[in-house]
């Protein structure tokens, strides 16, 4: 008994941790099972690995109470990049509503076109450019912090019309994201994302069915900052992800006059993974495996517009709402990490779940001359308990 109180003694003299010199456990400590997950790691830390440690753990055990050692707990784990594949998600949303809202346009175009304006042919090679704003907010939930983004984006694509109605074309596009994803506003992580986007739409005037697919390749450059009284480290990572986005949507077309009403249904599936990455910049650092988020949402809605002729101009004001609901029963996967200097096993960040159900809607204008040149502006939201998001942009496009 002598001796083990002696050596006891001799390693907290030392500085050396080891389980059995607490008398708290950090496990206890943590209040969501992120936290409680990062405690337990800790818990096993392994004797000759300790001494790596120490700055962590002597912070941790000098905090006032259990609630500000559960917070530092948090901020060791992965919490703040929970958001990252969802934010890919945002970006092909993104895309897909502009293509959809042009689509619409150019609809709306063949349906009211004059005699003796092309409708099939090469004449009917339709060139398009779009920039994009977006704005978003995600509501903490546990093992979830509250993150904002914004991003810039830009797209070009091109089109024709094979046979009446029929419309084949793609687009490519960049776009950029920068998001504040954990308790600081600095340092800030961001997203580049370059995607390509293939779509079709066909329409006899009674009805429509479009159809958008593509693939995006995501860089990040994520930045996590850990700081608790009596540490702090800044830590970075450069992860790359691929992503994938199928939408398909069927509507109905109603006119009365110069008002046109479409009610639709649609199906979005939409995948982003983020590849597993090494953190560096500290004691704190992790590595973390890959993981993903999924998503196949049905959609609901109505879209009005109208068409207003003045000389060579024609304005085409339209809103739409649609309801939207997640379909997959499984929740986004679980992440897992360990700390990068060994000596602790893995520790696993629950699966959660966004929201479920959500309401899109929008409005826009086209202005159209001579019925060959458009120029459309739009605005899209997003609504749901856990976010909001907004969205703007401006769209061109030409006939040749």
């Amino acid at each position: 008994m002598r001796l083990a109180i002696g050596l006891a003694v001799c390693a907290v003299a030392l500085g050396v941790h080891s389980a059995p010199v607490f008398a708290q456990s950090y496990e206890a400590d943590g209040t969501t099972p992120g936290q409680a997950a990062v405690g337990a790691a800790l818990d096993a830390l392994a004797p000759s690995a300790a001494a790596g440690y120490a700055g962590i753990l002597d912070a941790i055990d000098a905090l006032p109470d259990a609630s500000a050692r559960a917070e530092a707990l948090g901020q060791l784990g992965a919490a703040p990049y929970r958001l990252m594949p969802r934010l890919s998600i945002q970006s092909m949303d993104a895309t897909d509503r502009e293509i959809r809202g042009y689509l619409a346009q150019r609809r709306e175009f063949a349906l009211d076109a004059s005699p003796g304006v092309p409708v099939s042919g090469d004449r009917t090679i339709n060139v398009m450019v779009s920039y994009g704003l977006k704005q978003g907010d995600y509501h903490a939930r546990p093992d979830r912090p509250r993150a904002n983004f914004d991003s810039r984006s830009i797209r070009a694509g091109f089109d024709i019309s094979p046979v009446p109605g029929l419309i084949l074309g793609t687009s490519i596009g960049i776009d950029g994201i920068d998001a504040n994803l954990d308790r600081s506003q600095q340092p800030r992580s961001t997203l580049f994302n370059a995607n390509v986007t293939p779509y079709a739409s066909y329409t006899n005037g009674r009805y429509y069915v479009d159809a958008t697919a593509g693939y995006t390749r995501s860089w990040y450059q994520l930045r996590r900052q850990v700081s608790f009284t009596g540490f702090s480290d800044r830590l970075q990572s450069g992860p790359n992800g691929d992503n994938a986005a199928a939408t398909v949507e069927a509507g109905g077309i109603f006119k009365l006059g110069v008002l046109r009403a479409q009610p639709f249904a649609g199906l979005h599936y939409r995948y982003a993974d983020l590849g597993g990455f090494v953190e560096s910049g500290g004691a704190a650092s992790l590595a973390v495996a890959k993981f993903k988020t999924e998503s196949v949402r049905s959609s609901l809605g109505m879209r009005a517009s109208a068409s207003l002729r003045k000389g060579a101009w024609t304005l085409r004001p339209s809103v739409e709402a649609q309801w939207q609901r997640e379909l997959r029963s499984r929740p986004e996967s679980r992440i897992e990490a360990i700390f990068l200097q060994g000596g602790t096993p893995i520790f696993t960040l629950p699966s959660t779940r966004y929201d479920r159900d959500g309401a899109v809607v929008g409005a826009g204008i086209s202005a159209v001359h001579g019925e060959r040149t458009a120029l459309r502006l739009s605005y899209s939201g997003e609504f749901a308990n856990d976010r909001r998001i907004h969205g703007f942009a401006i769209t061109a496009n030409h006939r040749f």
